[in-house]
């Protein structure tokens, strides 16, 4: 294997190497006592935890209860962000009033909406869906917006001299230029999604990895809150690679034209 495909290998699976460039920096700093070991334990004891997890069934429950609510979320607020882009898109008043309101409920953290929200929905699905949405929605309108706003002006009039009507400019020539750009909006969203529905179960769930985080924390089971600790950074690669799987399908041509890897 030459220099270069050993390189290109090496990006393929810079997931892992980082982490276990962390896993092994981590073991390091325990082993050399520069943390107190009750409070920052090695890799055996959190592994050693999270297999205790997993043999009681507690950490399969929890994970699969997150990374469900994550996704629908993720999917919820992917499709509304990119609706209300396309609206923005078609209308500019729609635009210039819906600004101010983006203005002012985007920098909303998920914590901050939580105590608001049970006394609205109560405490179940609606929750999550509404929390999740709420904090996740902006990375896939605003990346939609700009991205459609920059569509080349060239290509516009091209579908106009071919007779298409402004819906075909849009369905045709503009979303599938401006896909690239919404799909880095949504890999993002991800990324949100995870914490907000990691925050929900930890401030006013029952079940999932943020209840099961409190949970752990309070009995001082130190080991296995850095092990769920773990898998939630474990969902994020999850999610990040169903949001890349939705892209190679919906923007693949981009990818393919500039080279970039699936």
């Amino acid at each position: 294997m030459d220099g270069f495909s050993a390189f290109a290998l090496l990006l393929r699976f810079r997931a892992l190497v980082s982490f276990l460039i962390i896993v092994a920096v981590w073991q390091l700093v325990a082993a050399l006592g520069l943390a107190p070991e009750k409070y920052f334990p090695g890799i055996p004891a959190i592994v050693s935890g999270f297999l205790g997890m997993v043999a009681n069934g507690e950490l399969a429950a929890a994970e699969w209860r997150t990374l469900l609510r994550a996704m629908l979320g993720l999917a919820g607020a992917s499709l509304l962000g990119v609706g209300l882009a396309i609206l923005s898109d078609i209308s500019p008043a729609f635009r210039r009033g819906f600004a101010p309101i983006a203005a002012l409920i985007q920098p909303i953290p998920p914590a901050a909406v939580v105590p608001m929200a049970v006394f609205m929905l109560g405490l179940g699905p609606k929750l999550y869906a509404f929390i999740i949405i709420l904090v996740t929605v902006w990375p896939p309108y605003f990346n939609g917006v700009a991205a459609l706003a920059s569509v080349s002006d060239i290509q516009i009039r091209s579908g106009q001299m071919l007779g298409l009507s402004r819906w075909q400019i849009l369905r045709q020539i503009k979303l599938p230029a401006a896909m690239p750009e919404i799909f880095a909006g949504i890999r993002y969203a991800s990324t949100i999604s995870l914490i907000a529905v990691v925050v929900a179960e930890m401030l006013a769930g029952h079940d999932g990895l943020g209840f099961l985080l409190v949970r752990k924390a309070f009995a001082i089971r130190i080991p296995e809150v850095y092990a769920l600790m773990f898998v939630c950074a474990a969902n994020g690669l999850v999610l990040n690679a169903i949001v890349n799987a939705a892209r190679w399908q919906l923007a693949g041509w981009h990818l393919r034209m500039t080279g970039q890897p699936a």
